[in-house]
């Protein structure tokens, strides 16, 4: 039996001593749909009914709940006064619910239960047309799993309680089917009119096979659609998380560089000799060390690799000087600039130097 985390008042009807009826064990209630009730336009929780039993999916009842409180507003069965399309669903048929993917039992339960969640924190702005980009998102995230999770046979009764739910999630979920017009009178021969149903029951099955397929193409496509406008919000997520985070870089730069236009103004007017040289020396030792701090914060470091000897992943050879002695090889002759990282991972190798130790008999035959 399905719980999940509807109503107080939706989970009691479900319960053998409820004090409208009791249920059969195998009874269940949908998913909740938002409908606006009355004049004052207040929202409800709308579900309905029905049996889960095999060939017995079709809802028998339906009921309304204040969001708020759990209370019940309204309550009906529905077996002979249906809600949904009669072409598609006949009053007192029955159905063999199926899910638009193949799932176990289990994970069908855990969709549901997840789709209730999902709606508790929807409530907030239900039916409502400017949404915040995480109010899209949760709203998208929801679209594609009722979806997913929703009985297939299931989707003219939502459509029929909700509509304007249904629309506003983004499900263009397909109408019910035109049934074909049937012939009034018999044909007048026997062995034509033999044939002809044979060639009826093909053509029925194979309209009902376009018609399934004309559905599982209508589905993908919308979510595809649905996909696509979740990444398109995830991208610009990202793109404004990206800005947050390089937001007080690009404040420090701004200030540094609007310090040395200032400096460099009021040097612009002093007579060039030996103190102003070390004053002017002096501030770029400043720029250098404000550059570093502005580094330090974003958590990159500079490092200079210990001893003697070159390591390839934190050092790069930049030039190669010549080695009289065969210990000077592969040795560092000169360091150019130091290495930098962050959090421990190398972003820039230091430039070096190395010595290459060359034999003198090599080193003739290079001359030759």
């Amino acid at each position: 039996m399905e719980q999940g985390n509807l109503s107080a008042g939706a989970q009691l009807f479900l319960r053998e001593d409820s004090p409208v009826f009791g249920f059969s064990a195998s009874a269940a209630c949908s998913l909740p749909v938002a409908l606006k009730t009355g004049l004052d336009g207040h929202l409800a929780d709308a579900i309905f009914y029905y049996d889960q039993a095999p060939v017995r999916g079709r809802p028998f009842a339906w009921a309304l709940f204040r969001p708020e409180n759990g209370e019940l507003i309204s309550f009906s069965r529905c077996e002979q006064q249906d809600f949904a399309p009669g072409s598609e669903h006949p009053v007192g048929g029955s159905l063999s619910l199926r899910l638009p993917q193949f799932l176990t039992p289990t994970q069908a339960a855990d969709g549901r239960r997840e789709l209730f969640a999902l709606y508790e924190r929807l409530r907030s702005f239900l039916l409502s047309e400017s949404l915040s980009e995480e109010q899209i998102e949760l709203r998208g995230r929801y679209a594609i799993l009722f979806e997913a999770y929703s009985y297939i046979e299931h989707r003219p009764f939502y459509k029929a309680l909700a509509p304007g739910f249904i629309d506003w999630l983004g499900l263009e979920w397909p109408g019910p089917p035109v049934p074909a017009d049937k012939p009034e009178s018999a044909p007048e021969h026997p062995q034509i009119s033999e044939h002809h149903e044979g060639e009826d029951s093909i053509l029925a099955q194979v309209g009902e096979l376009r018609q399934l397929f004309l559905q599982k193409i209508e589905t993908d496509t919308h979510k595809q659609s649905l996909f696509d406008q979740m990444h398109a919000e995830l991208q610009q997520y990202k793109n404004n998380l990206l800005d947050a985070l390089t937001r007080p870089i690009e404040e420090d730069v701004i200030r540094l560089i609007d310090d040395i236009e200032k400096s460099m103004e009021a040097y612009r007017t002093r007579q060039f000799n030996a103190e102003n040289y070390r004053r002017m020396f002096s501030l770029f030792e400043g720029v250098k060390v404000d550059l570093m701090d502005v580094l330090y914060r974003a958590g990159i470091e500079p490092y200079t690799h210990e001893g003697s000897s070159i390591d390839i992943s934190r050092q790069k050879i930049v030039a190669t000087l010549p080695a009289e002695k065969k210990r000077l090889d592969k040795k560092i002759a000169a360091r150019h600039a130091q290495g930098w990282e962050k959090n421990g991972k190398v972003i820039r190798q230091e430039r070096v130097s190395v010595y290459l130790y060359q034999p003198p008999e090599k080193a003739d035959k290079a001359d030759d």
